[in-house]
């Protein structure tokens, strides 16, 4: 019920959406880098496969040569050849 109720405030107020929810928000820049907002933690990090817990599910982004340019607690900043991304909802 408060899901309901939280996305219709959203909407009245139109408010951005996805933001306000915690969805997290994946921006390409091309195919060699990423920029990564309001995920939550890093569950698998090597330098072919990112792995990351958001709020509404689990984001995958493959490729060769993944590198970690920088992060804090709300964004993260992704380098590298970038294969594909796959986003799993709880």
């Amino acid at each position: 019920m408060f899901d309901r109720q939280k996305r219709a405030v959203v909407s009245a107020l139109s408010l951005p959406e996805d933001v306000m929810l915690g969805d997290m928000l994946l921006t390409f820049t091309g195919s060699r880098g990423a920029l990564v907002e309001n995920y939550r933690s890093i569950i698998l990090y090597t330098d072919t496969v990112l792995k990351l817990q958001g709020k509404n599910g689990r984001l995958t982004i493959e490729g060769k040569r993944l590198r970690i340019t920088y992060f804090d607690r709300e964004q993260l900043l992704l380098s590298g050849a970038i294969r594909s991304a796959v986003f799993e909802p709880l």
